[in-house]
C-alpha cells in the first residue's frame, strides 16, 4: 500500500506493535455473509442495533463507476504500478489483475480502487476475498482517513494485507500528527488462494477488532482513528510480501462482496 506522505513504512519515526492477539478456530465464512443484509455474527456478540451502510456485491459492472474510482499509482514500498485497466468487474466479483510492465523500477502491474463518495467514520467493515495464487503479492483491503475530514489526524486501517499460501497481517497505522503502528499477524489453516474468505474489523470510538472468518484474531485501542475514512482494495507485487517468481501474468486478487454496517443504537 501506499505511505500518505510519500515515505517508507521501514522509515517510521516510532512504532509500537502491541495490543491483544486473540485465538480461536479459524472457520469458513459463515452463511450470515452470503444473506447481503443479514447480521454479522461478530455485531450479534457485540451488541447494540447496526444498519446496513453500503453493499456492493460487483454483479453489475456497468455501476461500478458510480461508486468506486479506478487509482493510477506509482508510489509506496513496492515493485508495481497499479493501473485502472488491471481493475475488472465480471462473473459477480471485482478483480485485481496482475501482470508486466515497461517501468524499469517497478516492473509488475496490478489493480486499485477506493470508493468513490462513500465514507464513514466508526462500524463494521467486511469483505469476501480470495487473494492470487502467488508468492511475492500483498492483498489488501484496507481504509484511510480522507484529507477533506482528517484534520491533523492521519490514519490508515489495514483490515487485511493477505499473503500467499496463508499469511494474514492487520494494522492500525497513525501516520499524522505522531507515526504510530499497532500490528498482528495470523497463518489461518487455510489456502487463502484456494476459496474466498471473509476479512472483517469492527472500529469504535474505543478500540480495533479484527476478524477472519468472523473470528476474532486481534484487539487494540483506537487511541487516533475518529475521523471519517474511504474504502480501498489493491495488490501489488512486494518484497515485504515474499519472494516472487516473476511469473505473475494471469492471477488476480478477486473480491465477491464488501458490506458496511454502522451502529444506529
Amino acid at each position: 500500500m501506499k505511505d500518505p506522505d510519500a515515505l517508507s513504512r521501514r522509515s517510521f519515526l516510532q512504532t509500537v506493535t502491541c495490543g491483544t492477539v486473540l485465538g480461536g478456530s479459524l472457520n469458513r465464512c459463515r452463511s450470515a455473509f452470503a444473506q447481503g443484509s443479514s447480521q454479522p455474527a461478530p455485531l450479534g456478540e457485540f451488541g447494540g442495533r447496526w444498519r446496513l451502510s453500503f453493499l456492493d456485491d460487483f454483479a453489475n459492472a456497468a455501476h461500478f463507476d458510480r461508486y468506486w474510482v479506478r487509482v493510477t499509482d506509482r508510489g509506496g514500498d513496492h515493485q508495481t504500478v497499479r493501473l485502472p485497466e488491471n481493475v475488472a468487474v465480471s462473473d459477480g466479483g471485482l478483480h485485481l489483475k496482475l501482470g508486466h510492465g515497461n517501468d524499469e523500477q517497478r516492473p509488475y502491474t496490478g489493480g486499485f480502487v477506493q470508493s468513490r463518495s462513500f465514507r464513514q467514520c466508526f462500524g463494521y467493515f467486511e469483505c469476501e476475498m480470495r487473494i492470487a495464487n502467488e508468492t511475492g503479492v500483498n492483498n489488501a483491503f484496507w481504509l484511510t482517513s480522507d484529507h477533506a475530514t482528517e484534520g491533523d489526524a492521519r490514519f490508515e486501517l489495514d483490515i487485511a494485507e493477505a499473503k500467499y499460501p496463508n499469511l494474514i497481517q492487520v494494522a492500525a497505522r497513525s501516520w499524522r500528527p505522531r507515526r504510530v503502528t499497532w500490528s498482528a499477524t495470523s497463518r489461518p489453516d487455510a489456502k487463502l488462494s484456494e476459496d474466498f474468505h471473509c476479512y472483517s474489523m469492527l472500529w469504535t470510538e474505543q478500540e480495533f477488532r479484527f476478524f477472519f472468518d468472523e473470528v476474532p484474531i486481534y484487539s487494540v485501542a483506537n487511541t487516533f482513528a475518529h475521523t471519517p475514512a474511504m474504502v480501498l482494495f489493491s495488490n501489488a507485487v512486494a518484497s515485504f510480501a515474499g519472494k516472487s517468481d516473476g511469473h505473475v501474468e494471469g492471477s488476480e486478487t478477486s473480491i465477491r462482496r464488501v458490506r458496511v454496517f454502522e451502529k444506529v443504537g
